[in-house]
């Protein structure tokens, strides 16, 4: 095992992020549970992971993208929660991944989301975003370090798109006091530099890679309206993300019919 391939990994330098993050929570919040459930998240997410590939594959591999969707969870579902709740999110965010796919590291919906959602639906659990919704100080880490690595990664025109179709609807909908502070949001700019460009389940094929995260916003905005559903950026994600591995599947499908016998 290579540490500085390790390292030098997209996920493992997002990991390093979160960690970050979680560190400053911690210290502001000084609980026990600040402290353990994101430990836990990220230790179930990555048994679940290790198991599950083992029986199927016989593998062992570095779980760098476990990671992330471990801290996600605990970094998001509140620690005031019963523990086990983290443990049933992370479950559920693995399961996801390794069996709601259309093949190896296909998986359709953006696992973190996933868990998070279906515990919050299922249980009726808030979604927190606790680690980064107590003060602005967590961007000093988020933005800086999450723009560098999506720039690397090719990927900022995600987070860009959704970010500029959001403040649009804030500007005119409500004020621009509001579009602006909803932009520094800490809860709004994980999600956004974080979650949403998540590289398999967030398409950027073709003329997906400018309209993802625009539907994800017009989604997002919907959804908050009706306030059908406990957290209206997740769940967009989640239903952008289905709509996204239609629209690929479709399309490859046509293309595939229209090539000569």
């Amino acid at each position: 095992m290579n540490i500085k391939v390790i390292f030098n990994e997209f996920k493992s330098q997002v990991t390093f992020t979160l960690f970050l993050i979680w560190i400053l929570a911690v210290w502001h919040l000084r609980t026990i549970n600040s402290f353990v459930y994101p430990l836990l998240a990220v230790l179930t997410v990555a048994v679940a992971d290790l198991f599950v590939t083992w029986i199927r594959d016989r593998k062992l591999y570095f779980p760098s993208a476990s990671l992330v969707t471990g801290f996600l969870i605990g970094l998001i579902i509140a620690p005031s929660e019963p523990f086990w709740m983290i443990i049933l999110a992370a479950i559920l965010a693995s399961l996801s991944k390794q069996f709601i796919n259309v093949g190896l590291r296909q998986h359709i919906f953006n696992p973190a989301a996933f868990g998070i959602m279906a515990t919050s639906l299922a249980l009726n659990v808030p979604v927190a975003w606790w680690a980064v919704a107590w003060s602005r100080w967590p961007l000093i880490i988020l933005v800086p370090l999450m723009i560098r690595i999506l720039w690397r990664m090719k990927r900022l025109i995600l987070p860009v798109t959704f970010l500029t179709t959001y403040f649009i609807y804030l500007f005119f909908q409500f004020s621009p006091n509001d579009a602006v502070v909803t932009l520094v949001d800490g809860t709004f700019l994980l999600f956004a530099l974080v979650m949403l460009p998540e590289p398999i389940t967030s398409k950027t094929q073709g003329s997906l890679k400018y309209l993802f995260g625009v539907m994800v916003a017009f989604l997002a905005i919907l959804i908050s309206r009706t306030n059908f559903l406990t957290d209206a950026f997740l769940s967009a994600l989640l239903i952008s993300n289905l709509i996204g591995f239609l629209l690929l599947r479709f399309r490859k499908t046509f293309s595939q019919s229209k090539r000569p016998n």
